[in-house]
């Protein structure tokens, strides 16, 4: 029995499919460059060529690419990436509209679909000439939920990257495998 996967109502081991069922026309696949082929063939890239995708999902105004890595011999649902990669401006940061704001927002509204984080990595001793790192992690029935902010500073602002993971526990329990020496 499929256990859900807490995004969109999607099932883990949902097929394209059943994943075009919720997102509609939105959904696209992967393109990939011949090198990006071989990289996935040789085991070194992140996610698979033509995975389906939906190029404008928002949280509260925040805008992500979603890119749903299907596995296993039915290609089916095993993790979902959320990616969002954007500069903010001295102005905006002087307003309180930094990549930490954003990061709060997404944050915010995740808690209020999940509850409280089970694991939240914020310093509370951010330079701001060094890049800073912040982390939070929900643990909800079977799913676990990773969202993580980069923030490097800029002359003219910040740049950050902020991403979420949602993947199946049993899949995120898995020690990393090691990579065979070259």
């Amino acid at each position: 029995m499929a256990t859900p996967s807490l995004f969109e109502g999607l099932q883990w081991g949902a097929t394209q499919s059943q994943i075009r069922e919720v997102f509609g026309d939105q959904l696209k696949l992967l393109p990939c460059s011949d090198a990006q082929r071989q990289a996935e063939a040789d085991g070194g890239a992140r996610r698979a060529c033509d995975s389906p995708y939906v190029e404008d999902y928002t949280i509260d105004g925040i805008t992500f690419l979603v890119v749903f890595n299907m596995a296993g011999e039915g290609q089916t649902l095993n993790t979902i990436y959320l990616d969002r990669g954007a500069t903010v401006t001295n102005a905006q940061i002087r307003k309180g509209e930094g990549a930490e704001f954003r990061y709060n927002r997404v944050k915010r509204v995740l808690a209020l679909r999940h509850g409280e984080p089970g694991e939240v990595n914020e310093t509370s001793r951010r330079p701001k000439d060094q890049p800073v790192v912040l982390h939070t992690k929900w643990i909800i029935d079977d799913t676990v939920i990773s969202m993580t902010n980069t923030i490097i500073p800029d002359p003219r602002g910040q740049m950050y990257y902020l991403g979420l993971v949602y993947k199946p526990l049993a899949e995120a329990m898995k020690p990393l495998e090691q990579s065979p020496a070259r």
